[in-house]
C-alpha cells in the first residue's frame, strides 16, 4: 500500500490518528485513491476495520464510518482502530445502484476476489490480502439502498468451528439488531461477502445492515455507530460501558430470496423485521389496469430482512429475503424431530 497523509495528520504507523489516502499496490486500482483514517493507540491491543460505502446509495453506513473517527481517542484505546468510509470509489457522485460501475460486478458478492481480475476483483483481494491482515475483526456497514428498506440485521459466517462461530456470533451480538443471521457452512463454497471469505482463512468479519432508500437518518446511524463502538468494547479496545440493548437479536442460521413471478407492479403486504409464517401472503403484483397478476407466498417461516420499495419489478428479480430462525438443539446434540 501506499500511505500519504494530509497536513494535520500523525505520521502513519505510530500512535495517533492518521488521516490520509491509501493506494493499492494491484496496477487494477492505481487509478484511484481511498480516504483512511486510522487511530493507533499508545497501548497494544487488537486491530479492528471497520469500512462503508461498498454501496455507495447506503449512506447511513457511510455517515457512520464518518463519525467513528472521532469516537476513538489514541490516548484511551488500546490497539488500532482503521476505518475506510468509502469503498466504492468508481460510483461516488455516480450513485449506481449495488454494482461498480467499471465492471458491473457488485462488490458486496465479489469476495475474496482475486488480484488478476477486474477492477472489483481485484478490490475486494486488496482489501482482504493488503488492509485487513492482522485485524482481530473486520466490520462492513450497510443499509437502504435507492430502491430497498432493511431491516436492523448482522450478517456473520459460520465454519461448524464450535470456538469461531461462538467469537463470530459473541461480536455480532453486539449490534443492537432485530436479527443476527449465521450464514450456513455451506456458504464457504463459493464467493460472497467479507464474512464468508475471511471465516475461508479462519477470519472474523461480519456486515451490518439498517436503513432504507438511500436516506441518512439518525436511527440508522446510530446503529451502526454504537454496534461498532460495542465490538470495541468487547474486543478490548474500549474502557466502557456497553450500549444496551432494545431489540431482540433473533439468531437466524439461513435465509430465502423469493422472486417476482411477473413484470408489474408490488404491493406489499408485510414490512423488513416482521415475522411470517410458511404459506402467508406476502404481497400481490398488478398491472397499470390495476388487475392482479399473482400473488407472492413465504415458502418459509421467518422474518423479513429486506424488501425492494419500488413497485416496478421485473420477472425473476428479487423482491424481498426471509430469515429463518435457528432450530433450537438439545443438550444431547441429537436432531430435533
Amino acid at each position: 500500500m501506499e500511505i500519504t497523509g494530509i497536513d494535520n495528520s500523525c505520521t502513519y504507523g505510530e500512535p495517533g490518528v492518521f488521516r490520509g489516502w491509501l493506494r493499492f499496490k494491484n496496477p487494477t486500482l492505481a487509478q484511484y485513491q481511498w480516504p483512511l483514517c486510522e487511530i493507533r493507540g499508545t497501548s497494544p491491543g487488537p486491530k479492528l476495520c471497520i469500512s462503508a460505502g461498498v454501496h455507495v446509495n447506503e449512506v447511513s453506513a457511510i455517515e457512520a464510518a464518518v463519525r467513528l473517527q472521532n469516537l476513538f481517542d489514541p490516548q484511551s484505546i488500546c490497539g488500532v482502530v482503521s476505518i475506510i468510509p468509502l469503498i466504492n470509489q468508481p460510483a461516488l457522485y455516480r450513485y449506481s445502484e449495488y454494482v461498480c460501475p467499471i465492471d458491473g460486478k457488485n462488490i458486496n458478492h465479489t469476495f475474496p476476489g482475486r488480484p488478476n481480475g477486474t477492477f472489483s476483483e481485484a478490490l475486494c483481494d486488496a482489501i482482504v490480502n493488503e488492509w485487513t491482515p492482522g485485524s482481530d475483526c473486520y466490520v462492513d456497514m450497510h443499509g437502504g439502498d435507492l430502491r430497498e428498506q432493511v431491516s436492523k440485521f448482522v450478517l456473520y459466517q459460520r465454519r461448524n468451528d464450535k470456538e469461531f462461530d461462538e467469537q463470530a456470533r459473541r461480536l455480532a451480538m453486539c449490534f443492537d439488531s432485530e436479527i443476527v443471521l449465521g450464514l450456513p457452512q455451506s456458504y464457504l463454497a463459493r464467493p460472497g461477502r467479507p464474512p464468508t471469505a475471511f471465516a475461508r482463512g479462519n477470519r472474523v468479519a461480519l456486515m451490518s445492515e439498517a436503513g432504507s432508500n438511500g436516506l441518512a437518518d439518525e436511527e440508522t446511524i446510530s446503529f451502526h455507530v454504537n454496534g461498532v463502538l460495542n465490538i470495541a468494547r468487547t474486543m478490548g479496545i474500549l474502557d466502557s460501558p456497553a450500549y444496551s440493548y432494545r431489540n431482540a437479536r433473533l439468531i437466524c442460521d439461513d435465509y430465502v430470496w423469493v422472486h417476482s413471478p411477473v413484470h408489474g407492479e408490488f404491493h406489499a403486504e408485510i414490512e423488513p423485521g416482521r415475522r411470517v409464517e410458511k404459506g402467508q401472503r406476502l404481497g400481490s403484483f398488478r398491472n397499470f389496469f390495476g388487475e392482479t397478476l399473482a400473488e407472492i407466498n413465504t415458502p418459509s417461516s421467518g422474518l423479513v430482512l429486506w424488501r425492494i420499495t419500488h413497485p416496478s419489478i421485473p420477472r425473476g428479480e428479487p423482491v424481498l429475503a426471509i430469515a429463518v430462525e435457528e432450530r433450537a438443539q438439545p443438550l444431547d446434540g441429537s436432531d430435533v424431530n
